[in-house]
């Protein structure tokens, strides 16, 4: 039966990156617990919730070899209060898991046997893609804000990930796409490495999975992604993740980004992010925050559209020399894209008041936010 002793800081980051993938809602107990067993000198961890499976191998003395599954915030919570450096885990008799702390003290916590855990999928034995995590995590962050809660949409509840050589034939595009229907974010980075598959790679990541992804790809350098027609596959040093993926077709997104420009100015991003969080607050609906932008010759005007507990109103310099006209939009929206760009002066082009809004800057290469206007006609 199972007895290991392991370092505590090992056991708490194991345990931490596991929790947020079990199952908190489930009928299914078994997957309330992560798995513990060893292999060779290594502790092994895994959670699961039948969507998205994790596991991750820590060093360990192994004393005896065994496998045991625990509740996984029980564990957590009592190896986290232990002021010992290292914890010995060990299996008694009917699953139960006895963690003795020197001779003054020991947590005993009822387990389940391992044998109806869900089997882990092992990443494919086939050339992984390598994708330097900063950049993961970047495409990640630029859209997973504006993926759909519609669950009738569901091709729109995750982010489409697709890679292919890019436009020059040199190099790898790595693309994340996402949009809920009233908006679409586009991000993309190109690698100096070789794209050598025939087709490109596309595939539809739960928002769930996606931001699993984004923490796995947090200060790491390298994330290695495989795929199947079901999976997507995640592997960074010790840790791995197989995530769920959406099935159908995402939107042929490339149909609603306009080809042309018949109307930009460009405008200070700080000023304005400002200028909208502050007339958000007099908005009383919390998601939908109707803002109106009268453009005139080198100045803009912003008011709330919603009335009920206030109003608000700004004038804000901006760099346009053409024909007033006016737009409205969802002033959330802009609010959370600008805090996601890097630009200190953005570009926003509308081309008429059935035409999307485009939000890009200089210094946000392959990024393009895409926000739907509203309607004026009834002001």
């Amino acid at each position: 039966m199972l007895k290991i002793k392991a370092q505590k800081e090992n056991l708490i980051s194991a345990l931490s990156k596991a929790l947020p993938i079990v199952d908190k809602k489930t009928i299914m107990t078994i997957i309330n617990n992560v798995l513990l067993y060893t292999a060779e000198d290594q502790l092994v961890v895994e959670a699961t919730d039948l969507e998205i499976s994790f596991r991750t191998i820590i060093p360990s003395e192994v004393i005896d070899s065994g496998s045991i599954t625990i509740n996984a915030r029980k564990l957590y919570e009592i190896i986290k209060e232990i002021n010992e450096p290292s914890i010995i885990l060990e299996e008694l008799d009917n699953h139960w898991l006895r963690i003795p702390i020197g001779d003054k003290a020991e947590y005993t916590i009822a387990g389940l046997a391992p044998d109806e855990f869900p089997k882990f999928r092992d990443f494919p034995n086939k050339e992984p893609f390598v994708i330097p995590g900063k950049v993961l995590k970047e495409l990640i962050e630029r859209t997973i804000f504006s993926v759909s809660y519609d669950d009738r949409k569901y091709a729109l509840s995750g982010i489409l990930l697709e890679i292919e050589k890019s436009q020059d034939g040199q190099g790898t595009t790595i693309r994340m796409v996402s949009s809920d229907g009233h908006r679409l974010n586009l991000a993309e980075h190109t690698l100096e490495s070789s794209y050598d598959e025939e087709e490109k790679f596309s595939v539809i990541i739960l928002r769930k999975g996606a931001n699993e992804l984004k923490k796995l790809s947090d200060a790491r350098e390298e994330i290695l992604l495989n795929a199947d027609e079901k999976f997507l596959y995640v592997k960074s040093d010790n840790d791995q993740l197989v995530i769920r993926l959406i099935e159908g077709a995402f939107p042929d997104y490339t149909a609603i980004i306009p080809k042309e420009k018949n109307r930009s100015f460009y405008f200070n991003k700080k000023d304005v992010l400002a200028a909208l969080k502050r007339i958000s607050i007099v908005i009383q609906d919390p998601s939908f925050k109707g803002i109106k932008a009268s453009i005139s010759p080198n100045m803009m005007k912003l008011e709330s559209l919603d009335k009920k507990i206030g109003q608000a109103e700004e004038k804000l310099e901006i760099s346009y020399s053409g024909e007033p006209f006016e737009l409205a939009f969802n002033a959330r929206y802009l609010i959370e894209v600008l805090q996601v760009m890097k630009s200190d002066t953005v570009e926003m082009t509308f081309n008429d008041e059935d035409s999307p809004i485009i939000v890009e800057g200089e210094d946000d290469k392959g990024f393009t936010a895409l926000i739907m206007p509203m309607s004026l006609e009834d002001e």
